[in-house]
C-alpha cells in the first residue's frame, strides 16, 4: 500500500490551502473591470447656418439662422433638417464629412415632381447652403440612395459642385 502522508503531497495541500485562503480574502474587494471614461461636459452648441433659399428666376436669396444643437446632435443632421424644413423640400437622408468634400445622400423622390429648373434651384440651394455653413468643405457630391448616381431626373450628378 502506498503512503498517503509524503512530503510531496503534503507540500501539494499547502500551496492549494495558500491559493484557498488568498481567493477568500480577495472576494471581499472588487477590482474595476473598466477604466473610468472623463466626465462629458453637457454644453449647448450652436451652428450658424447659411441657408441659400431658391428664389426663381432672381437666384438665390441668402439668409443666416442660428440653429441650437442638443446634446449628442451632429451639425451635419442639424443642417439637413432645418434646410429641408426652409425650403419645404424631401430630407436629404445623411451627409458624410470626406476630408474637404461633403457627400449627401439623397432620397430617390428628391425631385419628384419638378421640372429642370426648379430641380436644379433645390439641388444648388442644397449645395451651396452646406457649402457655406461648413467652409472647411470645398465641393459637395451626391448620392442618392447610397449609391454613386449618373443624376435625378434632369441633372448630371457626376461633378461634385462648388460655391462659385
Amino acid at each position: 500500500m502506498r503512503r498517503l502522508l509524503t512530503l510531496w503531497n503534503l507540500l501539494g495541500l499547502a500551496v492549494c490551502l495558500t491559493g484557498g485562503l488568498f481567493y477568500w480574502k480577495t472576494q471581499g474587494v472588487r477590482a474595476p473591470t473598466a477604466l473610468p471614461l472623463p466626465a462629458e461636459e453637457v454644453r449647448a452648441q450652436s451652428l450658424t447656418l447659411v441657408l441659400y433659399r431658391p428664389n426663381p428666376p432672381q437666384g438665390f436669396l441668402k439668409e443666416t439662422q442660428t440653429l441650437s444643437l442638443g446634446p449628442g446632435e451632429s451639425p451635419g443632421a442639424a443642417a439637413l433638417k432645418a434646410w429641408s424644413q426652409a425650403v419645404a423640400a424631401p430630407r436629404p437622408l445623411a451627409l458624410f464629412f470626406q476630408g474637404q468634400r461633403l457627400v449627401v445622400d439623397l432620397p430617390q423622390d428628391f425631385a419628384l415632381g419638378l421640372d429642370a429648373t426648379l430641380e436644379a434651384y433645390r439641388l444648388y440651394s442644397l449645395a451651396y447652403t452646406l457649402l457655406a455653413t461648413f467652409p472647411q468643405a470645398e465641393e459637395v457630391r451626391f448620392l442618392v440612395e447610397g449609391r454613386p448616381s449618373p443624376g435625378l431626373a434632369h441633372l448630371d450628378l457626376n461633378q461634385p459642385i462648388r460655391l462659385p
